[in-house]
């Protein structure tokens, strides 16, 4: 088996910050790379960053021509510096900060589901748990290390049948609404259009619900494949690890070398002994002188006791 190589893409799930809290998106996958670079580079050059670098470009140039001091010159070019910073961190958060309250102001949010759809909009259309559940799975398939073994083609596909099936759910918001009018009313909720409305939305749901499983189905199987990548890693990881300890040969060599080091150094210090005539150690002594040093110590000791007494 080979492993597919292909470029990282980034996760279509981002997490936002809205004016009513943080949120999580999922992208549009009809959305061009192209179209997202357009936005962006719209995104920097607002009309106030634009007047600003220009400003500041022609504040530098009249100040170096008319020679009026470094510090204006510093002045136009902090504009400049200053106005293409601030058009770069526009660009950059150009997914993940609208914190603006006015949404029509976010070319974004102008049409919803455009680019993105956020996840608290499909909340509380009856299907909570298969919403979490897509979206979840669509990130942890893009962030997953077992991602680079599947064809490129398998990631989009999953990104498209999920955002199909939360579009699906999105349009049944105003049937949802009718339906509950009608459940409503006496007069039709006991009506043929009041069940065939309930029945339109429950087959949506259930739709919904089935995708929800075959997604979960193919996380499932790609946190698997990770088990078993870990496991390979690991066993390499062990083989690498074991292959620069040395033989055991090797190893019993070190503490047989060692063991002849006592007799050496003994016989060193008993040579230095005999040649200064330190007497003999304590261990050299016979074993009644062993005896009788512990007698004696034992009766110092209780003499000792006794006085302290």
């Amino acid at each position: 088996m080979k492993q597919q190589n292909q470029c990282a893409t980034p996760t279509p799930v981002r997490a936002a910050t809205f004016p009513d809290g943080p949120d999580a998106i999922l992208l549009n996958p009809d959305v061009a790379p192209s179209r997202w670079r357009r936005e962006r580079m719209c995104a920097a050059l607002r009309p106030w960053v634009v007047v600003g670098v220009l400003g500041g470009i022609a504040g530098t140039v009249v100040a170096v021509t008319a020679e009026v001091g470094v510090a204006v010159i510093c002045v136009g070019g902090l504009v400049v510096g200053f106005s293409a910073i601030v058009g770069w961190e526009r660009a950059a958060g150009l997914l993940a900060e609208h914190g603006h309250h006015d949404a029509s102001s976010c070319r974004l949010e102008v049409r919803r589901g455009e680019f993105f759809v956020r996840r608290r909009d499909l909340i509380g259309l009856g299907a909570d748990t298969a919403v979490r559940a897509l979206i979840a799975g669509v990130d942890e398939l893009h962030r997953s290390p077992a991602r680079a073994w599947l064809g490129p083609a398998v990631p989009r596909e999953v990104h498209r049948i999920v955002w199909q099936a939360l579009e699906l759910l999105d349009h049944t918001r105003t049937a949802r609404r009718v339906a509950d009018e009608l459940a409503a009313d006496p007069d039709y909720a006991a009506s043929e259009l009041a069940a065939d409305a309930r029945a339109a939305i429950a087959e949506v749901d259930d739709a919904l619900g089935e995708v929800a499983q075959h997604v979960d189905c193919c996380i499932a199987l790609v946190r698997a494949w990770e088990g078993k990548l870990r496991h390979v890693e690991l066993a390499a990881r062990a083989e690498a690890a074991l292959a620069v300890l040395p033989g055991r040969g090797d190893v019993r060599r070190l503490p047989q070398a060692a063991e002849a080091l006592p007799q050496t150094v003994f016989a060193y210090i008993t040579a230095a002994r005999d040649t200064v005539d330190a007497g003999e150690f304590p261990w050299e002594q016979p074993a009644s002188f062993w005896s009788n040093s512990v007698a004696s110590q034992r009766l110092a000791a209780g003499t000792a006791s006794a006085q302290g007494r």
